[in-house]
């Protein structure tokens, strides 16, 4: 696996909290996905489709997923 240093930013596209799963289209177009467990905050923490965040890529084997995310 391969993280970023440079933080990244982009747009929640969806995002479910149940599943804990979403996806955050980048400033360049490109489309990654995030897990609940890469948000940053304390309690529950739930990402808002359109919200705008920045994160740090990480590529996996399954592609690009975004650790680190911090709302905007």
């Amino acid at each position: 696996m391969i993280t970023t240093t440079e933080r990244c930013r982009g747009t929640i596209t969806s995002f479910n909290r149940f599943g804990g799963l979403g996806k955050i289209i980048m400033m360049d177009g490109r489309e990654v996905r995030v897990r609940y467990s890469s948000v940053r905050g304390e309690g529950v923490r739930c990402l808002e489709k359109g919200a705008a965040v920045s994160f740090l890529l990480e590529e996996t084997q399954r592609g690009l997923y975004a650790v680190c995310v911090q709302p905007e």
